[in-house]
């Protein structure tokens, strides 16, 4: 009879030699449906006791229960936690969140960010040990395959059949429907949710294993599908974030795929046209011809989207209503050290305009933890894109040059969007990011392209 090891015995060599407790076959499935659930299932498909318990939550807990039931496993995650080089960034933070509990009463205001953190460290451990950063990779680029033809059915449908058929916890999300037209959101709870989902994935799509290397055209199908689903969202601000991001993958290729690259780019670009010219009067091509003109819209203060049906008053107004975000930092009844918590209400009259729902990530963190909660999260921003840096400087890692262009881009947007609760999807960017990380720094090359 084959005699299968204990945690603890295989944990003795973890650190030499990699993905040891793949071999662990219930660990290492519960590991998987975390991963996989976390990327692809809804924050509103879960089970409702006091609070949400979403599929995410479910395996947070039956993991750690299955750390704390093999305590050999259980140090080790601790230790690993402990070694993270932006575990002190995030201890900041969590403090600030923990007196915001304290003080505002507030159970949420520290739970919820310690639960996704949580979550990130587990993901962290689970790539490094367990599924292996290959794997989690091809997850992701096949959950992305998922999406893209889910879009398409949702646009072609006119609502969400995420939320149709996954509603299972309260929830205040709502198909969206802009100049007449549906926005897809996939599984997030917002198409500008889901845009941001959609600048993570893209640099995935585009990395090569076998070579490994960048290469923009590698999976030329999804990154199509990825780039039409991004029209669909009916979101500008993703949509200028793309272009920007396909531009950095270009720009991280090597010289051999930049010219490829470019050649593809040329045809793509007669391709698109063509397509154009064929749906022009259709309502796909004016939707995407609309968005294009809405972009240009925002850079050049045009009107060309009116051409396409765009409702422009509501288009200047959203434009109009983030340029007084700002000024909410100015207002003197919000307090510069004690945040309002994330369980309490917001609203404010600023310039006539009645200010409620808040399109800034940042400033939505000066509102529930004031200045020292923005300022503690933008330090582990600058932590992680520091690190990121440092890996690509060192060891020319595609991977990370992947994960910093999507992290980059999705933390820019924040300023003109909230998180939306996408921050779980950048929390796996950033765990394949420092597996990997974690592998280069223990000279362990090899297991980062380990099938």
């Amino acid at each position: 009879m084959k005699r299968v090891k204990s945690p603890s015995c295989l944990l003795n060599n973890s650190m030499n030699i990699g993905y040891e407790l793949r071999s662990l076959k219930l660990f290492f499935w519960l590991n998987a449906i975390l991963l996989v659930t976390d990327y692809i299932m809804p924050q509103y498909f879960g089970i409702h006791i006091a609070f949400d318990f979403t599929c995410t939550r479910i395996m947070n807990v039956i993991i750690l229960g299955y750390m704390i039931l093999s305590p050999s496993m259980f140090s080790h995650f601790i230790r690993m936690v402990l070694r993270c080089k932006f575990t002190f960034a995030i201890c900041l933070y969590l403090l600030v969140c923990a007196y915001t509990m304290v003080f505002r009463t507030d159970i949420n205001a520290f739970f919820m960010v310690f639960l996704e953190i949580l979550t990130l460290y587990m993901l962290v451990y689970s790539i490094r040990y367990v599924i292996g950063i290959r794997k989690a990779v091809e997850w992701g680029i096949k959950s992305a395959y998922f999406l893209g033809v889910l879009g398409f059915v949702d646009y072609i449908l006119g609502q969400s059949l995420m939320l149709k058929f996954f509603k299972t916890v309260p929830t205040g999300v709502r198909n969206v429907i802009r100049s007449g037209k549906y926005r897809i959101m996939g599984q997030c709870g917002h198409p500008l949710g889901y845009g941001l989902l959609l600048i993570l994935l893209i640099p995935l799509c585009c990395l090569d294993f076998q070579k490994k290397e960048v290469y923009l055209f590698k999976r030329p199908v999804l990154l199509a599908m990825l780039l039409l689903n991004v029209f669909l969202t009916g979101s500008r601000s993703t949509l200028g974030f793309v272009f920007l991001e396909l531009a950095l993958i270009l720009l991280a290729s090597n010289r051999k795929n930049i010219k490829k690259s470019l050649l593809c780019i040329i045809v793509a670009l007669l391709v698109f046209i063509v397509f154009i010219m064929l749906v022009y009067n259709t309502s796909v091509g004016r939707y995407i011809m609309m968005q294009l003109a809405s972009l240009v819209d925002q850079v050049l203060g045009t009107e060309y989207a009116a051409y396409y049906g765009a409702e422009m008053t509501r288009l200047d107004d959203s434009a109009e209503y983030r340029k007084l975000l700002p000024q909410i930092f100015k207002l003197d009844w919000l307090s510069p050290i004690l945040g309002r918590g994330v369980s309490s209400s917001f609203g404010v009259v600023i310039n006539g305009i009645f200010v409620q729902s808040v399109d800034n990530y940042y400033i939505c963190q000066f509102i529930k933890y004031a200045y020292p909660g923005m300022i503690t999260y933008i330090l582990i921003i600058l932590t992680i894109v520091g690190l990121m840096l440092n890996g690509i400087i060192k060891y020319k890692s595609p991977i990370i040059k992947m994960t910093l262009i999507g992290t980059i881009c999705y933390y820019i947007n924040l300023w003109w969007v909230d998180a939306l609760q996408t921050l779980k999807y950048e929390y796996i960017i950033v765990a394949i990011f420092y597996a990997t990380y974690m592998c280069y720094e223990e000279k362990k090359e090899d297991l980062v392209y380990m099938e």
